[in-house]
């Protein structure tokens, strides 16, 4: 591609595979086709537009996965996760799973050098997990149930541990997952399927239910758990993407618990700014939440082994492109 005025050109090392990508290649999520799918991408700045000062050549960075007009009336706001004529990498405009990549200088984050380029596009999920908690009360100090324990879910373990939650309750169907989820701070993990997570959780809460319950799993059976887990007062965070409608959620909830529900939706600029800092700091690991490594040649095997689960032991697949 062109690097046009204000944009750099980045020679692309890894990109993630996210269940994103593996919808609109499966048809179940409507795209711009043609497209060039992907857009949790790690590079290198390769050249530079007209007028670019924030960055250099050889420049380690992440991108942003979401574009923005920046005239609309959520961007001249600052919810540019609102555009009103934005879009996603690889399902409006042309995405990541490619050699080279032109970007605005703005849509580019610097990454730090110990975190490794597939390990890093992390950051695209981090990011979304920063701006939802940020939004949600009661997580210093209070306890916080987890539905999901995915590479999301998995984040929002680590993240609501060191923002100072006094218990987190990881929840997951998956053994080695609660495992890993012990692992990176959780105080409890809870086995969902076979026990009544539920009252787990309420037990571990002295029968009240969770300060902060956390969706992560975008189930129409784990939606309504979180209803019924989070304690009268206290808030969901609803960071999953259900389906489109949900059938079972208790609506007078809203009344009898006095319960706020929270939405969430990718997330802004600033919160990249956090998410690297966090792992900068070593209070957030990237590293094991990368499982699998794939080269671009091997891009259509990778996405039937992700669609299919994986091989039990399958957080994050990676398209390595650059970074050997």
């Amino acid at each position: 591609p062109e690097v046009a005025p204000g944009e750099v050109l980045v020679e692309v090392a890894a990109s993630a595979i996210c269940g994103t990508d593996v919808s609109i290649w499966a048809g179940k999520m409507p795209a711009n086709i043609p497209v060039i799918p992907g857009h949790e991408c790690t590079g290198v700045v390769a050249a530079l537009g007209e007028g670019v000062t924030r960055l250099k050549e050889g420049d380690r960075v992440v991108l942003n996965p979401v574009t923005a007009c920046g005239v609309c009336h959520y961007c001249l706001r600052g919810l540019t996760n609102l555009c009103l004529s934005g879009g996603l990498r690889g399902r409006e405009v042309p995405g990541t799973f490619a050699e080279l990549i032109g970007v605005k200088e703005t849509e580019a984050y610097k990454i730090p050098d110990n975190v490794g380029f597939a390990a890093a596009t992390n950051f695209v999920g981090l990011y979304t997990v920063v701006y939802s908690q940020r939004k949600a009360p009661y997580i210093p100090g209070g306890s916080v149930a987890v539905i999901g324990q995915g590479s999301s879910g998995l984040l929002h373990t680590q993240l609501a541990k060191v923002s100072g939650a006094a218990r987190v309750i990881a929840i997951t169907r998956s053994k080695w997952k609660l495992e890993m989820a012990r692992k990176m701070g959780a105080d409890e993990i809870v086995p969902a399927g076979n026990t009544d997570s539920v009252a787990r959780v309420k037990e571990l809460t002295g029968g009240l239910g969770a300060d902060v319950v956390i969706e992560t799993a975008g189930t129409n059976q784990t939606m309504i758990q979180a209803y019924e887990m989070v304690r009268p007062g206290g808030t969901i965070l609803q960071f999953g993407i259900g389906p489109s409608t949900v059938e079972g959620i208790p609506a007078q909830a809203y009344y009898f618990k006095d319960i706020a529900v929270i939405g969430s939706r990718a997330g802004l600029a600033e919160d990249f700014g956090r998410a690297i800092a966090l792992v900068a700091s070593g209070r957030i690991d990237l590293e094991p939440i990368v499982t699998h490594h794939f080269p671009l040649d091997d891009i259509q095997q990778s996405f039937e082994f992700i669609e299919s689960g994986g091989d039990g032991g399958t957080l994050r697949g990676v398209i390595q492109i650059g970074e050997k």
